[in-house]
């Protein structure tokens, strides 16, 4: 696992292993699209790849100086932890979804995966501080399952891990795909901010 000081320092290293040791995949799905003779989503993909981050309470201007908007992120942010209706009305702020709602509708949001799930891992953390169960999962097995193919579209993230250690709240965040230039700062920049809310809510 690499360890690296700062969200800066792991993105552009995250950039040069995709560069040199990613192996080239053409995609047969993305999202729900069906791209297996596009060749625009030829890509390198990284496999078991993890690493830490020490330093993340920059990760706004961190965002910003990656050109990707803050104002989206956190309309976003705000809708998963507040059980918005689907789709809410966040992804207006970002034209990149438009074209995957259906009827209106999207597949899933984060809100509706999330719903009642993060006062479940604040208890658990609050009764046993040494606890490694508090698991907010956002994979379905159930729904999920049934998707793969490209029938509709599941989540890129499979679950989050709360761990108190040392007083200190860290966050596991385990996805099974993403895009390098389009969804990982988005990404990293919610974990952090779901870690620090529950870490709010747990004195750590």
């Amino acid at each position: 696992m690499r360890i690296f000081k700062t969200l800066d320092e792991m993105y552009k290293e995250l950039e040069r292993e995709i560069k040199h040791n990613g192996l080239v995949l053409q995609s047969s799905t993305v999202q729900d699209k069906d791209v297996r003779t596009d060749e625009n989503f030829k890509n390198k993909e990284l496999v078991a790849y993890s690493y830490t981050v020490k330093k993340t309470d920059d990760r706004d201007e961190w965002l910003v100086s990656l050109g990707k908007s803050l104002e989206w992120a956190k309309a976003d942010f705000a809708e998963r932890i507040n059980g918005e209706t689907n789709p809410g009305q966040a992804y207006k702020l970002r034209e990149v979804w438009d074209e995957f709602l259906h009827d209106n509708k999207s597949a899933y949001t984060y809100s509706e995966r999330m719903k009642g799930k993060i006062d479940g891992v604040v208890s658990t953390l609050r009764n046993d501080r040494s606890s490694r169960q508090a698991v907010l999962t956002i994979y379905e097995s159930s729904i999920d399952d049934l998707r793969r193919g490209g029938i509709a579209r599941i989540p890129c993230s499979m679950h989050y891990h709360f761990l108190l250690r040392s007083g200190k709240l860290d966050v596991i965040y385990v996805m099974r795909s993403c895009d390098y230039n389009e969804h990982l700062p988005y990404d990293v920049w919610h974990a952090c901010e779901l870690r620090d809310l529950i870490a709010e809510r747990v004195n750590a």
